[in-house]
């Protein structure tokens, strides 16, 4: 049945930001999908929460704390994955972040940070799991971009900068680990989280005004494409970028506006 082509089942995923928002939903998405999930980000609490709500689901669950900035934590993050299940088969890097306000008035600190939790964690953590995912002759990378990455980035520079060059690791990547592991990425747009929720009003209209669909989407939007990308029904996919943004379109007057507020 084509349905079956979805389904997950006994693989191993590692979700990295999976304590809350887009990588929690993916998380607990996957592991409806047959999958066993390794869950991980620097808040041990949130992560064991969504641990035990897979296990609640009827899969196996391990949540492992790690700064998927430091390569050594990523090493042992995925030799832990790898003794407990002995197999690895989905990487979703999920994990990110930014400071909000101009360019000009970011330091150069601030701007290497950002780039460092949202580009060269990816990194890191691609090569940990590719290097077992080429000697099994299988796997599946999912990285979650944006489309802050297609435009300019107003209010988060360098997070806009980072996500232009996990399109082109996604694309890069996708040659070298070829034919053996996909790699793709997902451009997510407006997505409703814990995060979004404390835009300001006034903002979030904005926004609203620019998607055709007059809504924002929701992290099992996103959740649903990374499931179809990880699954054997995306098995002739790779190097790609897929936009889940209910077709937004800035105008240039809603930049200016936008860009307005960060001196408010």
């Amino acid at each position: 049945m084509a349905l079956e082509r979805f389904y997950l089942t006994d693989k191993v995923a590692i979700v990295t930001g999976s304590g809350r928002g887009i990588g929690k939903v993916i998380a607990k998405v996957f592991a409806e999908a047959g999958a066993d999930v390794v869950c991980t980000s620097r808040t041990q609490g949130e992560i064991e929460a969504t641990a035990e709500e897979i296990k609640s689901m009827g899969r196996r669950s391990i949540a492992i704390p790690c700064d998927v900035t430091k390569s050594d934590q990523v090493d042992q993050l995925v030799q832990q994955a790898k003794d407990t299940f002995g197999h690895i088969d989905i990487l979703v890097n999920n994990a990110a972040g930014g400071t909000f306000t101009k360019m000009m008035d970011m330091n150069e600190h601030q701007f290497e940070t950002d780039l460092r939790f949202s580009l060269i964690s990816a990194f890191i953590c691609s090569k940990a799991v590719a290097r077992i995912m080429l000697e099994q002759k299988s796997g599946a990378i999912v990285n979650i971009s944006s489309r802050e990455s297609e435009h300019p980035s107003l209010g988060l520079p360098a997070y806009g900068a980072a996500k232009a060059g996990m399109n082109s690791i996604t694309q890069t990547l996708a040659w070298e680990l070829a034919p053996y592991v996909r790699v793709n990425a997902i451009r997510p747009g407006p997505i409703w989280t814990e995060v979004t929720a404390f835009f300001p009003e006034k903002l979030r209209d904005i926004i609203t005004e620019a998607v055709p669909l007059k809504r924002w989407g929701e992290p099992e939007d996103v959740a649903l494409m990374a499931l179809y990308l990880a699954s054997p029904a995306g098995s002739w996919i790779t190097g790609r970028m897929f936009d889940i943004d209910g077709g937004i379109e800035f105008s240039s007057a809603a930049s200016e506006e936008m860009f307005s507020m960060l001196d408010q």
